[in-house]
């Protein structure tokens, strides 16, 4: 695998629906606005889980970045937990952080958006995965999720 992963693939099939999205928050501040969000408790959840999502995403591509060698499959940190936690900081935390924060239907339709195109775009990484490393892959695929840093059985 790549350093970049499908990451590139993924900014290309997400990028002009988040360009539209922010485009659209600027222009219309008050399109799709969640307002039952505009809570002081429910604001302090969001600044808690974007904490935890960028304590997360920074652990992560730190990991990422200093056990990563090419022909070696990362299963143990971030990745004990789920097998992409970089994505999954964004997708599950941070961008729904944002969306409680600033109670915004838009901001939570993005963690939509790039939660369907990391599915799309994950799939040939995946496929190579599965060839390079065979059933130590699939073994690591049946016992960690695959974006949900939450235990298995949770979403079995």
């Amino acid at each position: 695998m790549t350093l970049f992963g499908c990451g590139p693939k993924l900014a290309l099939l997400c990028l002009p629906y988040i360009i539209l999205s922010l485009i659209i928050m600027v222009k219309y501040p008050d399109f799709f606005n969640l307002g039952f969000l505009d809570h002081t408790l429910l604001k302090a959840v969001g600044f808690i889980w974007l904490g935890l999502g960028f304590i997360f995403w920074v652990y992560s591509a730190v990991y990422f970045l200093k056990y990563f060698q090419p022909g070696t499959l990362i299963t143990k940190g971030p990745f004990g937990i789920c097998r992409n936690p970089i994505y999954s900081a964004i997708i599950v935390f941070i961008i729904p952080a944002l969306a409680i924060i600033f109670h915004s239907g838009l901001t939570l339709s993005i963690a939509v958006v790039l939660y369907i195109g990391f599915k799309i775009s994950i799939h040939g990484e995946t496929i190579v995965l599965r060839k390079i490393f065979g059933e130590e892959y699939e073994i690591y695929e049946k016992s960690v999720n695959e974006i949900f840093p939450f235990p298995r059985h949770l979403f079995s």
